[in-house]
């Protein structure tokens, strides 16, 4: 049995001896804000925590690549990919590049105010200088590559032999490379962009969605031959007992 299939197995033993929600894979640590980039020293703690369990995952690497998608639309890939990036480059004091690699639903230029062309398609596709592409995010040593002018073949950038040569040569040059990346079962490009990197996280948002979707885009990233690091339980609620209501 895989490392994925064995994480499942537990998810679904202790769903109701835990409480969080039916379906999950192991709960994440990651409670992502409701606004993005503005979060408690708590939550910024638990970003780091998630940072700390990928360097112990890939110990050997200079420069760890890592491609954050879902099962679905819908639950709050971009957002934790964002805040992520942001903490580790801000807290940890690491030096990182955010790539919007969701070219059918971008945002990254979006939050971060910073013009969305040229960017990745542009650079991927019509040759534009990648110093060009790149963004000064205002927040210290975050990098931002937007995802550029709409395309009408995503599968096409991400399938392009250049995004391989692009990755490599962001190693050395940044400690975190973060891309977001679009729903595993609705588009191609998350498995084709897997390839090219060191782990893939997967964001389950919690109460949302059916235990069948997360399991089978673990089996296609495992289809693949993608390293899944595991997955992260977002905008997991806690629900305070009755008992302790009956004793305020």
């Amino acid at each position: 049995m895989s490392e994925i299939s064995k994480a499942m197995d537990r998810a679904r033993r202790e769903q109701g001896r835990d409480g969080w929600s039916a379906g999950m894979s192991e709960p994440g640590r990651i409670v992502s804000p409701s606004r993005p980039l503005r979060f408690s020293a708590g939550e910024a703690e638990q970003y780091m925590a998630l940072a700390s369990d990928v360097a112990l995952a890939l110990p050997n690497l200079e420069t760890r690549v890592l491609l954050f998608a879902s099962a679905v639309s819908g639950e709050g890939t971009s957002t934790v990919a964002r805040e992520f990036a942001s903490t580790v480059a801000e807290r940890g004091e690491s030096s990182t590049l955010l790539i919007d690699a969701n070219l059918r639903r971008p945002s990254v230029h979006e939050v971060f105010r910073v013009r969305r062309d040229p960017g990745l398609t542009d650079h991927i596709l019509g040759g534009a200088d990648l110093e060009d592409c790149l963004r000064d995010s205002g927040t210290p040593r975050l990098s931002i590559l937007p995802s550029g002018r709409p395309v009408i073949a995503p599968p096409r950038v991400a399938g392009d032999e250049r995004i391989g040569t692009l990755l490599s040569g962001f190693r050395g040059r940044f400690r975190f490379v973060v891309i977001d990346a679009p729903p595993i079962l609705a588009y191609s490009e998350s498995i084709q962009l897997s390839g090219h990197c060191d782990g893939v996280v997967v964001v389950v948002r919690a109460g949302h969605t059916r235990r069948q979707l997360p399991a089978r885009a673990l089996d296609l990233l495992d289809e693949a031959g993608a390293s899944t690091l595991g997955t992260v339980l977002n905008r997991r609620r806690f629900y305070i007992p009755q008992f302790v209501y009956d004793r305020i």
